[in-house]
């Protein structure tokens, strides 16, 4: 079927365009809003500018199409094959995209408020400057992808797979990624105030200049994590996994390490004014010029610690 041919059924009140092979289709700036498209075929389809509120487009095959700029709100996408589909700047808000494959897609400066990618294959995704306020990501996977300067904040997304994922500069405040996957994920200067990281890896990420104030990361793994100058007011990190974390001049006023096992970390000239530090573990670590109250080390184990006057504990 041709777009011709389309539109002018369309025109007409026929809405129902289930399994039509529409591969390499113009399609610029049609209004197809309510349209149903069903396990269509549309490789390579220019949908740019297209109107296409609240279609159906269920486990449609959409590989390399152009959707710039398109209107997908509220846009039925469950299992959708969008690889490698260009959707910068299109409004995706509300819209179900339960386990479609977005591999590669171009989704930066795309608005997926509210969008439900609940385990949307995302690996490899441009969504620099991206809006998924509110968006689930549940068991979602964005490894790889880029999500510089996005917009994160208050997104579900427990159990989500964001290995080497790009944060720099993201927003992800009052986000959940419990027992999310950040391995060498970078997050500098990234937002995550009020974040929840409970359980969560993120072992070898970069976490440089990040706000952390009153996020919860209690029993998350954060080994060879680098925390450098990060904001960690208030925050908690009861049984949590530090082992050679890098936390130089890291602010940590008022933080929870309840048994956090701190074995070598570098917490060279950190703040640790009223911190809870009871039974935690800080073998080895290098506590040179920081900033803490001496009694509070009372209840730890501080086997070759380096002591803030540069002595060395060795029981």
């Amino acid at each position: 079927m041709d777009a011709k041919e389309l539109l002018r059924r369309y025109a007409t009140g026929e809405r129902d365009f289930g399994a039509v092979d529409l591969s390499e289709v113009n399609l610029h700036d049609a209004d197809l809003r309510g349209a149903t498209l069903r396990k269509a075929v549309l490789i390579g389809v220019d949908l740019s500018g297209a109107n296409l509120i609240d279609v159906n487009l269920n486990g449609v095959v959409l590989r390399q199409s152009n959707l710039r700029e398109a209107c997908l709100s509220g846009a039925k996408l469950s299992g959708t094959d969008l690889s490698e589909v260009d959707l910068t700047k299109a409004d995706l808000s509300g819209a179900n995209l339960w386990r479609a494959t977005l591999r590669q897609a171009i989704l930066d400066q795309t608005n997926l408020s509210r969008a439900n990618l609940h385990e949307a294959n995302l690996i490899r995704a441009a969504l620099t400057a991206a809006n998924l306020i509110g968006a689930n990501l549940n068991a979602a996977n964005l490894s790889e992808a880029d999500l510089s300067t996005a917009d994160l904040s208050r997104v579900h997304g427990i159990g989500s797979k964001l290995h080497r994922t790009i944060l720099c500069g993201a927003n992800l405040e009052r986000a959940d990624f419990s027992n999310a996957v950040l391995q060498e994920a970078d997050l500098s200067r990234a937002n995550l105030s009020a974040i929840n990281l409970g359980g969560a890896n993120l072992s070898q990420a970069h976490l440089n200049g990040v706000n952390l104030t009153g996020a919860n990361l209690s029993c998350a793994n954060l080994i060879d994590t680098k925390l450098m100058l990060a904001e960690m007011r208030g925050a908690r990190l009861d049984w949590a996994e530090l082992t050679r974390a890098n936390l130089t001049e890291a602010d940590l006023s008022w933080a929870s390490l309840r048994e956090a096992n701190l074995s070598a970390a570098i917490l060279h000239q950190t703040v640790l004014t009223e911190v809870d530090l009871s039974f935690a573990i800080l073998r080895g670590a290098d506590l040179s010029n920081a900033k803490l109250n001496l009694g509070s080390l009372k209840e730890t184990n501080l086997n070759w610690a380096i002591l803030p006057q540069g002595t060395v504990r060795s029981n």
